[in-house]
């Protein structure tokens, strides 16, 4: 961070906040880390799609509203990865270089910090995420053609915003994450076990009673147009929605993350 504020005088939240963005839209690694990531999450859509269409026709799948829904976001668990990482290394990145003792000497209270870091992630995913779902659904259902669904029809809007709210939950993870581990090796592990390693690793009795509590089951529960049928059992996507938000704000992300903060020294 910039000593911007500080240089300013008294340090606010909203001072924070404009070096935070400063910085991250200074590094040419945001550019080309969140345009790859929205690029390659449309493409597999569109992949994804035309795999579903010749299914269909095939009479190997089905056709529906579901269906046409899920097919649509079966790219998002990688965006969920990518922006994660992304968010760990928002919270790692100055720790590493060292750049860390003057965001501290600039901002002295630790929350701040966090919360500018967090404000900034917010500012930037949830558009991102809103235009990559946005695009990959009308970009699917051209594809899909005659068993296309609209946004109109019944609980697709929904799904469509749900799917948006996936990237912005799985970055302020990774940024929860980050900041408690401080050391990006042993946080990108973390968080990469808590998002796919350890819920394939559970026992079959496990799964059954806690898979649905996982934050990757719980961000897909958000987007399913019915929670019947699928590969895994689902939450319905109000529960899916406070289980996903009590993983970002409570479990491991930012409360955690912020706590770790202010009791340690850079």
């Amino acid at each position: 961070m910039s000593v911007l504020g500080a240089q300013r005088g008294v340090v606010t939240q909203p001072r924070v906040v404009r070096s935070e963005w400063t910085e991250l839209w200074s590094l040419r690694s945001t550019w080309v880390t969140l345009g790859t990531a929205a690029v390659i999450t449309v493409g597999m859509a569109t992949a994804f799609g035309f795999a579903h269409r010749s299914a269909v026709r095939s009479g190997e799948e089905a056709a529906g509203a579901a269906q046409a829904v899920d097919v649509t976001f079966l790219g998002l668990d990688r965006l969920g990865l990518v922006l994660g990482v992304f968010g760990v290394l928002q919270a790692t990145g100055e720790h590493g270089s060292g750049l860390i003792r003057a965001s501290l000497t600039a901002v002295p209270r630790r929350c701040p910090l966090l919360v500018g870091k967090a404000v900034v992630l917010i500012a930037v995913v949830t558009p991102l995420g809103l235009v990559v779902c946005l695009v990959s659904f009308v970009v699917v259902q051209n594809v899909l053609g005659d068993d296309a669904v609209a946004l109109t029809d019944d609980g697709v809007a929904p799904a469509v915003l749900g799917a948006a709210a996936y990237p912005l939950a799985a970055t302020l993870l990774g940024l929860g994450v980050g900041t408690g581990f401080r050391h990006t090796a042993g946080a990108i592990t973390m968080f990469a076990a808590a998002f796919l390693v350890i819920p394939a690793a559970l026992s079959q009795s496990v799964e059954d009673a806690t898979l649905k509590y996982t934050p990757v089951a719980a961000a897909q529960s958000l987007y399913a147009v019915t929670t019947d049928g699928g590969p895994i059992e689902l939450l319905g996507p109000a529960a899916g929605a406070v289980v996903l938000a009590a993983w970002v704000a409570v479990a491991v992300a930012l409360a955690a993350g912020g706590a770790v903060l202010v009791r340690r020294d850079a």
